[in-house]
């Protein structure tokens, strides 16, 4: 796909769950924590409580203040420690950014993962070479990291596009006035109420097609 001529456009990409597959082994790791607590945690509430509120799973603890604060910080090195041990790219990302940044002025990575975290992730993906920035806001469904791509990009919001997999995601980058493509990788999620969106992809294949089409709009 040849570069569109004239037009400047910038690509805003979610990680967990559109680039990596990592959002099972974070509920994996909360699951955990809770389950040592005498928590039971199953994935349709991390679905709702996580993807849908953008709160933690942790909060089922009933914990609070210096209690919670260390639950969070277990959770969190329990999570480090199964990125460690897993392949997590999403078969054709890592092809697909390089293909595209050679179609749109800038990409970046809007995403609430904690710095440690990111790094662990992207340590051996190669994909951070083929994105131009990355965010790391206040967390989705709030506007704030989609809002500092766009100012990050240098375009309007209209020139840009976010890549989601979470309904938090798609709030998010709707309330920065963006448009969203809806990717679910193996349509893991693929039933999730996101209302309507400018396209829906489920392999990178798909996405490729639907980005090309944004493109030339």
């Amino acid at each position: 796909m040849p570069r569109m001529e004239g037009k400047k456009r910038a690509i805003l990409w979610d990680n967990d769950g559109v680039l990596v597959d990592t959002e099972k082994w974070f509920f994996e790791a909360n699951r955990l924590e809770l389950a040592a607590l005498g928590v039971t945690a199953t994935s349709a509430q991390f679905e709702e409580i996580n993807l849908r509120r953008g709160v933690s799973l942790l909060s089922l603890s009933g914990l609070e203040g210096e209690d919670l604060r260390a639950l969070y910080t277990r959770g969190d090195a329990r999570y480090s420690e199964l990125l460690r041990t897993e392949k997590l790219a999403i078969p054709g990302m890592l092809e697909l950014l390089e293909r595209m940044k050679e179609q749109v002025f800038t990409m970046g990575i809007v995403t609430a993962s904690r710095r440690e975290h990111f790094d662990i992730i992207h340590g051996l993906s190669g994909m951070l070479a083929h994105v131009d920035f990355e965010d790391y806001p206040r967390a989705k469904p709030y506007p704030d990291g989609y809002l500092a791509g766009i100012e990050r990009a240098g375009l309007a919001a209209r020139e840009c596009i976010a890549v989601e997999d979470s309904p938090r995601g798609i709030t998010a980058a709707r309330a920065a006035g963006l448009e969203c493509v809806f990717f679910t990788p193996g349509e893991v999620g693929a039933d999730r109420d996101v209302g309507e969106v400018f396209a829906r992809a489920g392999s990178a294949e798909e996405l490729e097609v639907v980005l090309g089409q944004w493109l030339r709009k």
